[in-house]
């Protein structure tokens, strides 16, 4: 498949990336620095808050994978607007198929989602809760991942369910880049969440 790769350059992007690659995808990534030349990758440079930067990245696309993500925990809306952003690029150009990475902090599972949602992840819960908000409203064949804690573990298992974290882990807290990475390559393979939020753990 070409796939559109939005985030490539940071620690779960470059995983899509190494991941999409070694399956023999062919990789378009819209980036506003420099990216390694590769083989099957194409970097386009430009905004991701851009409709026009991103109808040049989207181009041909048979699906698109969404890794942004804010880089502390300030207020943002970086996740959200965004999101306008490629789903309108994505109307515009016929591409209907997106992937996008959002946060396991928004099931209300257990106290201490309730504690983080209300504290230290106030601001990136609600960017996050926006983008479910825009994504889902659109006619687009979306699939949500939400992901917990991100780690750098070396181990690409995970464990995902539809609309709650995984009831079979007992280890929830968190999930490795690459596991996750993982799962959203497999998903635009196999379509088996298509227009579902999906609870993402470590396995």
């Amino acid at each position: 498949m070409k796939l559109a790769v939005l985030g490539a350059t940071g620690g779960t992007g470059r995983h899509v990336v190494d991941d999409a690659l070694a399956r023999g995808h062919l990789i378009t990534a819209l980036v506003r620095s420099e990216l390694e030349r590769r083989d099957g990758l194409t970097a386009v440079r430009g905004d991701p808050h851009q409709v026009a930067d991103l109808r040049c990245a989207l181009a041909g696309a048979d699906a698109v994978i969404s890794t942004l993500g804010p880089h502390g925990l300030g207020k943002t809306t970086l996740v959200a607007d965004c999101a306008r952003a490629t789903v309108a690029a994505m109307r515009d150009l016929g591409v209907r198929r997106l992937v996008i990475v959002g946060v396991g902090a928004l099931f209300r599972q257990g106290l201490a989602p309730r504690l983080l949602r209300a504290t230290f992840l106030r601001n990136i819960v609600a960017d996050s809760a926006e983008m479910e908000r825009v994504v889902t409203a659109s006619s687009l064949d979306w699939t949500i991942a939400r992901a917990p804690r991100l780690t750098h573990a070396a181990s690409t298992s995970y464990a995902a369910e539809d609309d709650r974290v995984p009831a079979r882990v007992v280890a929830a807290a968190s999930l490795g880049r690459a596991a996750l990475a993982r799962f959203l390559i497999d998903e635009v393979e196999r379509h088996e969440h298509v227009r579902r939020i999906v609870g993402l753990a470590g396995s």
